[in-house]
């Protein structure tokens, strides 16, 4: 699975961006699909685990979305809806595949599990994209440092040897670096918003 490139914001002004993907501006289309495509196909992967079906899922919701352009109000409007659609379409395929396994336990696990699991993984992406922003804040060294930790999930000792450093001196940065994210405010900017309980704990257990 390739590690997440997180969003940036829009480039240029987002409110002329949504007009003219409104319009059906296919320039629009590829700038909003640019900075989507790779967290949507992140969070599928996550919750089907497997990439190709993955990949599958974000065009065809793509495509639903280029007929619905219309009715798009704003780019928040356009992530959120797009999240739906893709969930959804996990939900199904998870579906078929345990209907064609004929296993109860998975079509159980369905009923009572997916639904916690994919507000998890939902939350994990979005989290990743808020840890990329607080990264890119520390110095140097430690910023290289966690990138490669979450976005390439390199071991200390691996990031060690690609940097040229002890892995001590490795360590003691990652050390350094991790307690400045839990020091960044993330966890209580997601309470006020209201995202539940259970999926902040889990998302951040990357943090350890």
């Amino acid at each position: 699975m390739q590690a997440i490139k997180p969003e940036r914001p829009l480039r240029g002004n987002e409110e002329a961006i949504m007009i003219a993907f409104r319009e059906g501006n296919k320039e629009a289309f590829r700038v909003i699909y640019d900075f989507m495509v790779r967290p949507l196909t992140y969070f599928v992967e996550n919750i089907i685990h497997s990439e190709p079906d993955a990949e599958d899922i974000v065009a065809n919701a793509f495509y639903k979305l280029f007929n619905q352009r219309a009715a798009m109000k704003s780019y928040d409007h356009v992530k959120r809806w797009l999240y739906v659609i893709v969930r959804n379409e996990s939900i199904d395929y998870l579906r078929i595949k345990a209907k064609q396994r004929e296993n109860q336990y998975d079509l159980a696990y369905l009923d009572t599990g997916i639904e916690e699991h994919i507000e998890t993984e939902r939350v994990r992406t979005i989290l990743l994209q808020d840890i990329q922003k607080e990264i890119e804040k520390l110095p140097p060294q430690r910023r290289t440092i966690l990138r490669l930790y979450f976005f390439e999930q390199k071991s200390t000792p691996e990031i060690a040897e690609i940097m040229g450093i002890s892995p001590q001196t490795c360590l003691n940065h990652k050390t350094k670096a991790l307690d400045a994210l839990r020091r960044s405010g993330l966890r209580i900017k997601w309470l006020l918003e209201g995202v539940p309980t259970f999926a902040i704990a889990a998302a951040f257990l990357l943090l350890k």
